[in-house]
């Protein structure tokens, strides 16, 4: 472990500071605050996670469990080493703005890693210095219990419920070993996918937008250099093949140089997504039919149909395609669920129609490539 960081002191975020200044403080005999805050979800989580400096993962064994159903599986226990900094409030600082505080950016971390609905209540019992040894309970409620809303028998993402092992929790090891501006970063891709969970089952329209902005705030985390034609031909190639088809190499760069602008965050996009794609998943469907392609060309072909859709639904108003929005489906109970839509030769609702190469993969599966996209970047290029 590095030594802790003065810059990460500065600028870094709550659960990050708490850390480092956790081992900078060396008299043992000075007890610090310990906070409780319930972690909900309708996930079965199993075992505990100690180990993690000033912060445990404990688990409750609620008596019941079923998709759906909220519990708090998990007691978040924080020992608090922060000190109270009067902020500059002489201009605006969104630096470290990300709509939470110290308890929610370890639960979207904790979502991410373990891949399941979490969701950080207020604080539930302290420890306050010199009182009660065994903490005073507390029930502010400031923050509503969160409710998840499920189709009948049919789920848009089966793999986040059912048992979850919190060993899972120990990629949270690297929380002080990442640069502060990129744990900024980390912590809002983590809070767009953690939202996109809560709002799977009963808005996945949203749910998509959410998945695809937690790729795209860890995709602004890395940079590239790249000419406008490679920018076309990576995110319209087959309007780059037109272009040289009826003008050659001269029209394609003109073109691409007049709307280079509007293609950069595509590409960003893609790029990224391809760069930390995870392996193709362990079970899959026995009909190939139902299978995303998993080579880099043909992923490229889904991921820039999907960011064309996303841009479609923030800028026209265009949801994602029906098929798109419904739940993966399984022919029997033993097999793996469909990667992409089930849906013939077309299909048609809510008076539009598509063809299958313009819904090429469904929320589950878009599920699985994100949330390991934003994990093999966290392991990879942030530690």
């Amino acid at each position: 472990m590095r030594p802790p960081d003065d810059d990460a002191l500065q600028h870094g975020l709550q659960s990050q500071v708490n850390w480092i200044q956790s081992l900078k403080e060396s008299d043992p005999r000075i007890a610090p605050v310990i906070h409780e805050y319930p972690l909900y979800s309708d996930a079965h989580i199993t075992g505990d996670f100690e180990g993690l400096g000033p912060y445990s993962f404990l688990n409750t064994v609620p008596g019941f469990e079923k998709p759906g159903v909220i519990n708090a599986p998990i007691i978040l226990r924080t020992a608090i080493h922060l000190t109270q900094q009067l902020p500059d409030m002489s201009e605006t600082d969104e630096s470290r703005y990300h709509g939470g505080h110290l308890a929610d950016e370890l639960a979207a971390l904790t979502s991410a890693a373990l891949g399941v609905r979490i969701r950080a209540g207020d604080i539930s019992r302290s420890f306050e210095r010199n009182n009660d040894p065994y903490g005073r309970p507390s029930e502010w409620k400031t923050k509503p219990k969160p409710l998840i809303h499920l189709r009948p028998n049919r789920l848009m993402l089966p793999s986040v419920v059912g048992k979850h092992s919190m060993e899972q929790l120990g990629s949270l090891k690297s929380i002080v070993k990442i640069e502060p501006a990129r744990y900024v970063n980390l912590v809002r891709a983590c809070r767009y996918y953690q939202d996109a969970l809560w709002l799977s089952e009963s808005q996945p329209n949203l749910a998509w937008l959410m998945f695809v902005s937690a790729i795209e705030t860890a995709a602004n985390d890395y940079s590239a250099t790249d000419t406008p034609e490679e920018r076309l031909k990576g995110s319209k190639p087959d309007l780059g093949k037109y272009l040289e088809t009826v003008g050659g190499t001269a029209h394609v760069r003109k073109v691409s140089e007049m709307i280079a602008p509007m293609l950069g965050a595509t590409k960003k996009f893609i790029d990224f997504t391809l760069r930390f794609k995870p392996d193709e998943p362990e079970q899959r469907p026995v009909d190939n039919r139902l299978q995303v392609k998993w080579s880099k060309t043909s992923l490229r072909k889904v991921l820039v149909k999907v960011y064309e859709y996303r841009s479609r639904a923030l800028h026209d108003g265009l949801p994602f395609p029906a098929p798109m929005l419904e739940p993966p489906v399984r022919f029997d109970i033993n097999s793996p669920v469909s990667e992409v839509p089930f849906m013939g030769l077309a299909s048609h609702s809510y008076g539009g129609t598509w063809v299958p190469k313009d819904a090429p993969v469904n929320l589950h599966c878009f599920h699985y490539i994100t949330r390991n996209v934003l994990l093999n970047w966290w392991q990879r290029e942030l530690v």
